[in-house]
């Protein structure tokens, strides 16, 4: 567990130091969030993939665990921040649920230029997350 630690606290590193175009923002408060938004966004995919497609979701879920590792390596950092552990979770929580409402628009909502939107934008959204993890 030391080994992934240092190899996390080193991405953090590289995060905060990536430029201002970066879609990682520099300020701790904000990472935390982005992270637990992209963890909740991750796992109401992988439910919906279980609901819809059969989809067994590897590939999120591998995903999701590297986020919620994440968040794991900068907690004591959020938590200096003002951010304490329901305030994460609340976060992730709100996240996932704005997801599970796009994906469920996108794949049953019987207007299909609304049902489009959303799955242009649960694409977005995780495309953001996405975007932040190595591999």
């Amino acid at each position: 567990m030391g080994a992934l630690k240092t190899f996390l606290c080193g991405a953090l590193v590289a995060l905060a130091t990536a430029s201002a175009s970066e879609a990682v923002p520099a300020q701790t408060a904000e990472r935390v969030r982005l992270f637990a938004s992209c963890a909740g966004r991750l796992s109401a995919t992988i439910e919906h993939g279980w609901l819809i497609d059969r989809s067994d979701g590897s590939t999120a879920q591998r995903q999701r665990r590297g986020f919620e590792e994440l968040i794991a390596a900068i907690l004591p950092d959020a938590r200096a921040a003002g951010l304490d552990g329901p305030r994460i979770l609340h976060q992730r929580i709100a996240a996932k649920f704005a997801q599970a409402r796009l994906l469920q628009t996108a794949s049953f909502h019987r207007d299909t230029r609304r049902a489009a939107r959303a799955r242009m934008l649960a694409e977005q959204e995780l495309a953001r997350c996405t975007s932040i993890l190595p591999g």
